[in-house]
């Protein structure tokens, strides 16, 4: 454990507190009680937490961006109807990937107008599904799926609206498994290869096709700014030599959160500041006004990081997991916790390393 309790603490909730007992407590929840009651791995969502983080990347897009910003929230981490509703009433734009997300999404009261569909494998149904409803976007990620989209929208309809994902092909300071915009990456349209180009031409030159924004993600755990800086460059780079004048711009999300006490601090204004920089100076060279800029933090919106603590005085008890977060995270499971967790498959549209699996339900 660590030497302080404030070094300790600083790793959970915001709301969570050491009782007089030594016991851990989140939102007033004896940390002891919720896993006696439900077991673990046991995954935790705090509504004051997610609420401070939000207010905080708002504050710094409002300080250090003068056009219009947004922030989404990527259900691939976590989605109920129930968190979502809660989601929905903080004004968020959302990040699907599913026809499963897409129905909870509806449920749970998102309008068309700030959901964008991701992912590098899309289905036939979950395209249709998306242009059935009128999603604020399709974020095209291959040169299949723009024949797919242009096939499936057809004519007789308004131009479908698209954000193109361009990979950057830059190597960040992360590990590989978590390395999304660099050149070996299975997402997005390459600057090198010359796709992202290709794509750029194919939306504008196609009838039933509007390119709104672009896009790219780098990674996740990343700490140095400079890294987004060039990719924002390059990006808007080539968009501008094939006459592509993006009305939003994505950055992505990545920026790294702490996992111990001794990780330096895990500010997101470098970032931010960072990003906003970038698209002002590279927009005022072009002339061009500046786009929406649309922030996808992930788990930064609901930070840090899953860390497995034994609780204090629990002997050989199982692990329990402790989150600051929403966040999806490769996950050994403790002994007594195996048997619960099933269907071990990586996700088509999750990093190499990542894996899917059922556990206990979370509570918010």
């Amino acid at each position: 454990m660590s030497k302080t309790p404030d070094a300790f603490l600083s790793l959970f909730p915001i709301s969570t507190e050491i009782l007089p007992g030594g016991e851990l407590a989140t939102a007033g929840f004896s940390l002891r009680e919720l896993a006696a009651r439900y077991g673990t791995p046991l995954y935790m969502y705090d509504g004051a937490t997610l609420k401070a983080q939000l207010s905080r990347l708002r504050g710094l897009l409002d300080q250090n961006y003068p056009g219009e910003a947004a922030v989404a929230y990527a259900a691939k981490v976590y989605f109920s109807t129930r968190f979502g509703r809660r989601l929905a009433g903080l004004g968020l734009d959302l990040d699907v990937v599913s026809l499963g997300e897409m129905d909870a999404a509806r449920q749970a009261g998102f309008k068309p107008a700030s959901i964008h569909l991701h992912g590098n494998n899309k289905t036939a149904a979950e395209i249709d599904a998306a242009l059935e409803w009128g999603l604020h976007a399709i974020v095209e990620d291959s040169l299949d799926e723009l024949a797919l989209l242009e096939e499936l929208a057809g004519a007789g309809r308004q131009p479908v609206p698209v954000w193109l994902r361009v990979t950057p092909d830059l190597d960040v300071q992360t590990n590989p498994h978590i390395a999304t915009g660099s050149a070996g990456s299975k997402f997005g349209l390459h600057l090198a290869s010359g796709q992202a180009k290709e794509a750029l031409r194919r939306i504008q030159e196609s009838p039933v096709l509007s390119l709104t924004g672009l896009h790219f993600h780098l990674g996740s755990q990343i700490t140095d700014p400079e890294v987004y800086r060039e990719a924002v460059e390059g990006v808007l780079g080539a968009a501008s030599e094939e006459g592509a004048v993006p009305m939003e711009f994505s950055p992505g999300g990545g920026w790294g959160v702490r996992y111990t006490e001794t990780d330096p601090p895990d500010d997101p204004a470098p970032w931010i500041q960072a990003v906003c920089e970038a698209v002002r100076e590279g927009c005022s060279r072009r002339g061009w006004p500046l786009p929406r800029l649309v922030i996808e933090p992930g788990s930064r919106s609901t930070p840090s990081a899953p860390r497995k603590r034994r609780l204090p005085g629990s002997g050989s008890s199982p692990w329990m997991a402790g989150w600051r977060t929403i966040r999806a995270r490769r996950y050994t499971a403790p002994a007594t916790a195996r048997g619960r967790l099933r269907n071990r498959l990586p996700g088509m549209t999750c990093p190499p390393g990542w894996s899917a699996g059922t556990a206990n339900p979370g509570i918010f």
